[in-house]
């Protein structure tokens, strides 16, 4: 009897995830999400592909320095997805104005932000990169959601 008990206590513990370590790992997840994005940026496209690694990515690292994926653990990675993606289009952005002014780029970027044909064109970008990666991600994230939802059988990429 004393080892069922000890293996349900084992098991309740496997399915708890570390907070601060998976927010960790999902910053780290979610930072190669936004290399990926700039790389395509400097491309010159917006594509969903990047979007869903930035939603895979941090997940994938808040489940492997959280040693698990809950619901919360869910929610708190397609916010930091949500974030990223402006902070990959700001980067991005960065990025095209040092290559095209110098490196006394970062002394422009105020002024430029203040040209509304640019604001247009980052607003444009960020609606386009968003619905691309809502629409890359959906069934993705859907399908963890059920799986953490499930304690015998939690999230896994092997599952998935």
């Amino acid at each position: 009897m004393k080892t069922q008990i000890q293996h349900v206590i084992t098991d309740n513990q496997k399915q708890r995830d570390n907070l601060p370590l998976g927010i960790l790992g999902a910053l780290l997840g979610v930072l190669l999400g936004i290399i990926l994005w700039v790389v395509i940026g400097q491309i010159g496209f917006i594509a969903g592909i990047a979007g869903y690694a930035i939603v895979f990515c941090s997940m994938k690292g808040y489940e492997i320095l959280g040693k698990g994926l809950s619901k919360r653990g869910i929610v708190i990675c397609v916010i930091l997805s949500f974030l990223a993606v402006i902070v990959a289009e700001v980067a991005s952005l960065g990025l095209t104005a040092f290559v095209e002014l110098g490196p006394d780029a970062i002394y422009y970027l105020p002024e430029l932000l203040q040209e509304p044909e640019l604001v247009g064109i980052i607003v444009k970008d960020l609606a386009v990169g968003y619905a691309l990666s809502i629409w890359a991600s959906y069934s993705f994230i859907k399908n963890i959601w059920k799986q953490a939802g499930q304690k015998s059988d939690p999230y896994s990429p092997e599952n998935f």
